[in-house]
Parts: C-alpha cells; sequence; structure tokens
C-alpha cells in the first residue's frame, strides 16, 4: 500500500500531519537498541523517497528529520 499516494497535492494539513507522524516513528526507533533498528529504518527510507515525489518540501523535511535524528545515511 502507498499510503502517501492517498493524499491530494493540495492537502497540506495531511502532508503536515504525515511528518509529524514520520518524526514520532524516528523517535520511537530511537529508542531501540542500534540492533533492532535497521528494518524499521528502512520502512522509514521508503516512505522518506516518496515523499520526495509529492512535493510541499514533505521529502526535504524528512531529509531533516532523518539527519536530526541521526538516521541519515544508514
Amino acid at each position: 500500500m502507498n499510503l502517501l499516494g492517498y493524499c491530494s497535492m493540495d492537502d497540506e494539513g495531511t502532508f503536515k500531519a504525515l511528518v509529524r507522524m514520520f518524526e514520532q516513528a524516528l523517535k520511537a526507533i530511537a529508542t531501540l537498541e542500534p540492533n533492532q533498528q535497521g528494518a524499521y529504518v528502512e520502512r522509514l527510507e521508503r516512505i522518506r523517497r516518496e515523499g520526495h515525489n509529492r512535493g510541499r518540501g514533505v521529502g526535504d523535511d524528512m531529509d531533516d528529520l532523518m539527519a536530526e535524528h541521526g538516521f541519515a545515511g544508514k
């Protein structure tokens, strides 16, 4: 299922909520042991990449959050 596919391009509120939820997921993953984080980070990477196809800066915001929480490039 492609979660972002359900959002219309002018639904800014939905995109803001998605970015907030993305950050909450990053915070939850950060509480796990490093050896448990990989699969979850991979899932968020897929969402982040798709976010770049949606406009409104969604992918850029997700990039920033990944870096802020120490998951950029993992």
